[in-house]
Order: structure tokens, then sequence, then C-alpha cells
């Protein structure tokens, strides 16, 4: 069986813990803001009734291509983006392997969530404040450092590998 490339992709294995869990998580590990309560959180980005895995592309900052596309852009043309709660395991993914921060000059869109009230979820780290910020946007918010993260369709020579991962969650 080959192997996956861990230098090129996020493998991003969605978990039974609710979004709350997972921010707590976080929160031990570093700071955080969220704009969402506990609450909120849980409602809003429930857990998967199918856990799933998806590859993303394994860089600090989300997808250039992507930039001055809303939400809304991303929909129309058909384009799979991270949701939030994959983007908080991606954080905490990173956060272990590197002691580093993602988005350090961008912002993560995550278009394959929405808020009870319309609102996308969009994440970045902080400088200033030293936090990573959980926030969201309007669906039609569109702007240079506003990027959404889509989903790298499965590389040929992951599928053995893919395959395993999918029996185990099973």
């Amino acid at each position: 069986m080959k192997t996956i490339d861990t230098t090129r992709y996020f493998i991003i294995k969605e978990v039974k813990k609710t979004t709350s869990q997972l921010m707590e998580e976080c929160r031990k590990l570093f700071k955080i803001y969220s704009y969402y309560d506990d609450a909120i959180l849980d409602k809003d980005f429930p857990v998967p009734k199918k856990l799933t895995v998806r590859y993303f592309k394994k860089t600090v900052e989300a997808d250039g291509d992507l930039a001055n596309k809303s939400a809304d852009d991303l929909k129309k043309e058909g384009i799979e983006g991270i949701t939030l709660r994959e983007r908080v395991l991606m954080e905490i993914q990173y956060f272990k392997e590197t002691g580093n921060h993602l988005d350090v000059e961008n912002v993560t869109l995550c278009s394959g969530s929405r808020g009870s009230g319309g609102g996308v979820p969009r994440v970045n780290w902080d400088a200033g404040s030293r936090k990573v910020y959980f926030y969201w946007s309007y669906p039609s918010d569109s702007y240079s450092p506003l990027r959404a993260r889509a989903e790298v369709s499965k590389p040929c020579d992951l599928k053995p590998v893919f395959d395993t991962l999918i029996k185990e969650l099973l």
C-alpha cells in the first residue's frame, strides 16, 4: 500500500467530539477568540452524521487562487470548501506538528459551513493579540485576504490509503 505524503496534504478526519469540545481542545493549546458560544457551536456546527476524511493542500495560508471569491461565488462554482469543524481540526493538527498557526497573513473562509443566521465562519491567527480568531462573514463578502480552502480531489495514488481510513471510520 502506498503512503500519504503528509508534507503535501492535510488529512482531516472528522471525530465524534462536539464542536465546543474541539474549541476547548484549542483553548488548552493556545489562546482563542470565538464569536460563537458553546451552545451555538454545537447547534450550528454539529458532529456530522457521517464521519469523513477529506484532503486539503498543506499550506499555511488558505488557497490564493480563491482570493476575492465569496462563499456565494464558491457555491455557484461548485467548489467544496472546508467546514468550520475541519478548520478547527486543521489548526489543532498544525499547531501540534509545528507549534505555529495557520493563516498568519490571510483568513480562511469556511465556505462549507453556515451559521443559523446565514453567516459563514472564518478563521485566522492575529499576531497582535496572539490569538486564533473564530468569527464570521456574510456569504457575499469577498476581498483578497479572505480565502477558502478547497477540498483536494483524492489523488489516485492515495486511494488505497483513503479506502483503509474510511474502513476505520465504519
